[in-house]
């Protein structure tokens, strides 16, 4: 890949702007956590952080703790991607893309309930209840319940719960 460069000035503050062309090209948002390194050889390298791995492991554990009390599947999704279910559902698969309307889901930042086809998730399951696990800075994912019927309260709070334990941890990182 060719490199591109363009000048920037610091403003009064020590703030840089980003260009738009390289937050489109790196599919940088506002509220995305970047690191900034100073290198040995006096560079400034500045990187988009990747969640990813930290949301699969806060999930893992919570997957674990909800198991022993839901009968339904649950999976763990970035906004853009599947990371983990608790059991398997047909259909799916871990690092399959989210589509277009479960983005928009879970970028609402509310717990939603809706029929697989309408998340347009192909699946056997007739609901998928999303339940986002955001913090100060914005969504890191969410906790999906897929089920055959309508979640009841309980089913709700416990859910609920546990994505808002899930964001509050993610916003340590």
């Amino acid at each position: 890949m060719e490199q591109m460069g363009i000048v920037r000035r610091l403003d009064a503050l020590g703030r840089v702007v980003i260009p738009r062309e390289f937050r489109k090209l790196n599919r940088i948002e506002v509220g995305d956590p970047l690191e900034i390194r100073a290198l040995a050889n006096g560079d400034i390298l500045v990187r988009k952080v990747d969640l990813s791995a930290q949301l699969r492991s806060i999930g893992a554990i919570a997957l674990s703790s909800l198991a022993p009390h839901t009968h339904n599947t649950v999976g763990v999704c970035t906004p853009e991607e599947w990371l983990m279910f608790s059991a398997a559902v047909s259909g799916l698969a871990d690092g399959t893309e989210l589509g277009e309307a479960a983005k928009n889901i879970v970028a609402a930042q509310k717990n939603t309930v809706v029929t697989c086809a309408e998340a347009g998730i192909s699946c056997k399951k007739k609901y998928a209840a999303f339940y986002p696990a955001y913090g100060d800075t914005g969504v890191f994912g969410a906790l999906v319940m897929f089920a055959d019927e309508q979640p009841t309260e309980s089913e709700n709070v416990l859910m609920d719960t546990v994505a808002r334990f899930v964001g509050k941890s993610m916003q340590n990182f």
